[in-house]
C-alpha cells in the first residue's frame, strides 16, 4: 500500500488510481496531491472549525453523501470536538495539520464545509458569508454585478468583503467580524439581501423559490445560521469537473471576460497559489474584523479608536456594578469542571529591544503589535460562583484584595476563563501608574478608574489553550470578551507595523509606553519567551535593579541602580518628593544596615531587590529615575 509522510506522520494511502472524475479522468491520487500542495494555505481557514464532509468514496459519479461525524477509519490522533446538536451528541473532526487533512481525504472526504464560528465558541460568528447563486439564464458574471453592489453596501457599514468562487457557478463574499452571535449576523445578512432585492428586483432575489430566480441571482444569507456551513476556501467540489472554491482579487473579478476565466481546477490552483499567495489571508487578521452596525449588534470592546479612550471605556469606577454579562465562551458539556488552570502560572516575559521589529521579524510568520500599557501585570482567573476570583501578579503573588473592582469584574466572567492582562489606572485623561501604588481606600476616595486590559487568553472553560498559536488565542480572546463591558477589555493590536507606530505616537499623551511585539505563531511558553515576544519602549527608558538607597530610610534622596547590562549608576537628579515616598514605601522591610560606599557615600543596601525604570542619557551616562515597577 502506498505511503506518504506528512507532518511527521506516515499515512497509508489506498486506491490512488481510482477515477474520481470520469469526465476529466482525474484520479483519487491527483486529488490527494492537490490537497497536499495547498494544505498550508487551506488549514488556517479551517483552524478550530468543525468540518462537515461531502464524501465520494467511489468518485463523483457514484454515491455522494454528507458526513458530519468522523468517517469510519479516521485515525485516533485526529482531533474531534463535541458540537451542539438538537438531535443529541455530535462529534466532528477539526483539521489541525496536513496529516489529518490527507487522512480524511484518503477516506473519500472530497468537499470540506465549515460553519462561521469556531469550536471554542459555538454560535459566535467571526465572519459573515453571502453565497451568490445564479439562476437559469444568469452566470458568475451576473453574480459579479451583485457582488459589487454588496461590497459597496457593506463598506457603508464599515465592513470589508473578500471574494472567492464557490467552485460551482457562483461567488462567495466573506466578511471578517468581531465575534457576534450567529443569530445577529444572520438577521443582518437577511436584511441586507432583502434591501438589495427591493432596490434591484430584476437582478436579485433573497428567497429560495427557484421559480423566481430565472435570470436573477439568489443572495443566500442563510449560511450565517449557527447550524449552517459553507464550502471552505480551496476545497475541491464534487462536480463534473474537479473545480475548486478559489480566492479572487476584486480586480481580477472585474477584468474577467467570461465565466470560464473564473473557473479553476485542481490542476491550476497550486500554481496560482504559488504565484499569488493566499488572497484570503487578510480574513485571518483580527485587526481586519469590525462590528456589525450598532442597530444590529453592539460594538464589541477592544476596537478602540486611535483617539485616546475616555475613562468609562478604560475602567470601572470603584464600587460600580454591572448586570450579569454574556460571553462568547461556551461552558464544557457533561458537567465537567470548567476550571482547568489554577494559580500561580509562569508568565511570558518579553525581552527589551531598541527597535520595533519588522513584520517578518521574530522568526517570520508575521508579528502582532500590541500597545504597551503602564500598569501591573495581572493573570486573572475566573473560577465560578462558588470560588473567588484570583488576580496573580507577575511574580505569582495574590493581589486580589487590593483591587476589588477588578476582582468583582473577573468574578462575573465564565468559570475557567484565564486572562493574561495589564491592570491599569486611569486619571486625568491618561494612564496613571502611580495610582496603582496607593491604597485601595485612597483610590476609591478619589474616584480613580481601574481597568483590566487583556492581551492573551490562557484557558477557556474546560480547555487550556496555551499551546495554540497567538493568532488563534487572539481570536479566542476577542470571542470570549465580545459582550463583556469595561473594566475588562482586549488590548488594541494590529499586524500592521506602520499602524502600530502611528498608534504609539498618537497615544503618547495618554501614557502609552511603547509596543509589545509578538510572533503571530507563538505558543504561550514562558521558557524562551524573549525570542518570540519583545517590548519596545519609547526613548531611552530601560529596566534596572535598585541595589541601595541614599538618605534617610523615610525619605531616600537617590537610588543605586544596576542596569541589565551590568553598569551601576546613582540616580540623578535627586528623587522627587513623590518618588521618594514611593521608594520609602516599597523598600520598607528590605533595607539593610547602613554601609559606606567609596563612590556613593553612606548607603543602605536592599536585602531583596526592587525593579525600576530609568532613563539613561549622556556620556558619561546618567540615570534619571522614573519609578519603581512594583509587581
Amino acid at each position: 500500500m502506498p505511503q506518504m509522510v506528512v507532518d511527521g506522520r506516515t499515512l497509508a494511502l489506498s486506491h490512488l488510481d481510482k477515477v474520481y472524475y470520469p469526465q476529466t479522468g482525474t484520479l483519487k491520487g491527483e486529488v490527494l496531491r492537490y490537497y497536499a500542495a495547498v494544505h498550508a494555505a487551506l488549514l488556517p481557514h479551517l483552524r478550530d472549525r468543525p468540518v462537515s464532509f461531502l464524501r465520494c468514496p467511489d468518485g463523483v459519479a457514484a454515491e455522494v453523501f454528507v458526513a458530519k461525524n468522523p468517517p469510519p477509519g479516521t485515525p485516533g490522533w485526529v482531533r474531534t470536538v463535541e458540537v451542539p446538536s438538537s438531535s443529541g451528541e455530535l462529534r466532528q473532526v477539526v483539521l489541525e495539520d496536513g496529516a489529518a487533512l490527507l487522512s480524511v481525504v484518503n477516506l473519500g472526504c472530497l468537499e470540506l464545509h465549515v460553519p462561521q464560528w469556531h469550536a471554542a465558541a459555538p454560535g459566535l460568528a467571526d465572519r459573515l458569508v453571502l453565497d451568490l447563486d445564479p439562476g437559469a439564464g444568469a452566470d458568475v458574471l451576473t453574480c459579479r454585478t451583485v457582488a459589487g453592489m454588496l461590497r459597496e453596501r457593506l463598506s457603508a457599514d464599515g465592513l470589508e468583503a473578500w471574494v472567492k468562487t464557490s467552485g460551482g457557478k457562483g461567488l462567495h463574499l466573506l466578511v471578517p467580524l468581531e465575534p457576534t452571535p450567529s443569530a445577529r449576523v444572520s438577521a443582518y445578512a437577511k436584511a441586507l439581501a432583502a434591501e438589495l432585492e427591493a432596490a434591484h428586483p430584476e437582478l436579485v432575489v433573497h428567497t429560495m423559490a427557484k421559480a423566481r430566480r430565472t435570470g436573477r441571482v439568489l443572495v443566500d444569507w442563510s449560511q450565517n445560521a449557527a447550524k449552517k456551513t459553507t464550502a471552505a476556501p480551496y476545497t475541491v467540489r464534487a462536480r463534473e469537473r474537479p473545480t475548486v472554491s478559489t480566492p479572487l482579487s476584486w480586480a481580477e473579478l472585474d477584468e474577467a471576460g467570461s465565466a470560464e476565466e473564473l473557473t479553476f481546477t485542481v490542476a491550476e490552483v497550486p500554481e496560482r497559489l504559488t504565484a499569488r499567495g493566499d488572497l484570503l489571508e487578510p480574513l485571518l487578521d483580527p485587526a481586519r474584523a469590525h462590528p456589525l452596525p450598532a442597530a444590529t449588534a453592539p460594538r464589541a470592546p477592544g476596537r478602540t479608536p486611535v483617539a485616546p479612550p475616555t475613562p468609562p471605556a478604560v475602567g470601572e469606577r470603584p464600587g460600580s456594578d454591572h448586570a450579569e454579562r454574556g460571553t462568547g465562551a461556551a461552558a464544557p458539556a457533561g458537567g465537567r469542571d470548567p476550571v482547568v488552570l489554577s494559580p500561580p502560572v509562569e508568565v511570558m516575559r518579553p525581552a527589551a529591544v531598541s527597535a520595533v521589529p519588522p513584520a517578518d521579524g521574530l522568526g517570520g510568520g508575521g508579528v502582532l503589535y500590541e500597545l504597551k500599557l503602564d500598569g501591573f501585570r495581572c493573570v486573572a482567573f475566573a473560577r465560578g460562583p462558588t470560588r473567588p476570583p484570583f488576580l496573580q501578579s507577575r511574580s505569582g503573588r495574590d493581589f486580589t484584595a487590593e483591587f476589588p473592582p477588578i476582582a468583582s469584574a473577573v468574578a462575573r466572567l465564565p468559570a475557567g476563563l484565564v486572562l493574561d492582562a495589564e491592570l491599569v489606572a486611569w486619571r486625568g485623561g491618561r494612564f496613571a501608574f502611580e495610582e496603582l501604588l496607593r491604597t485601595r481606600q485612597a483610590r476609591a476616595a478619589e474616584d480613580v478608574a481601574l481597568g483590566l486590559i487583556a492581551f492573551d487568553v490562557l484557558a477557556l472553560p474546560g480547555r487550556d489553550v496555551r499551546g495554540l498559536p497567538l493568532t488563534d488565542r487572539r481570536r479566542l480572546l476577542l470571542a470570549a470578551l465580545a459582550e463583556v463591558p469595561p473594566p475588562v477589555q482586549p488590548v488594541l493590536a494590529t499586524t500592521d507595523r506602520a499602524e502600530a507606530l502611528a498608534w504609539m505616537d498618537q497615544l503618547a499623551d495618554t501614557g502609552v509606553e511603547g509596543l509589545v511585539c509578538k510572533a503571530a505563531g507563538s505558543a504561550y511558553r514562558p521558557r524562551g519567551a524573549g525570542r518570540v515576544w519583545v517590548k519596545y519602549r519609547r526613548g531611552d527608558t530601560v529596566d534596572a535593579t535598585v541595589r541601595a538607597v541614599t538618605g534617610r530610610p523615610s525619605r531616600p534622596r537617590a537610588v543605586v541602580l544596576e542596569l541589565d547590562d551590568g553598569r551601576v549608576l546613582l540616580s540623578s537628579p535627586p528623587l522627587s518628593p513623590f518618588q521618594s515616598r514611593q521608594v520609602a514605601e516599597l523598600a520598607a522591610g528590605r533595607l539593610g544596615a547602613p554601609v559606606h560606599d567609596p563612590q556613593y557615600g553612606d548607603v543602605r543596601p536592599l536585602t531583596a531587590p526592587l525593579r525600576a525604570e530609568v532613563t539613561v542619557t549622556g556620556r558619561p551616562p546618567t540615570a534619571l529615575f522614573v519609578r519603581l515597577r512594583g509587581d
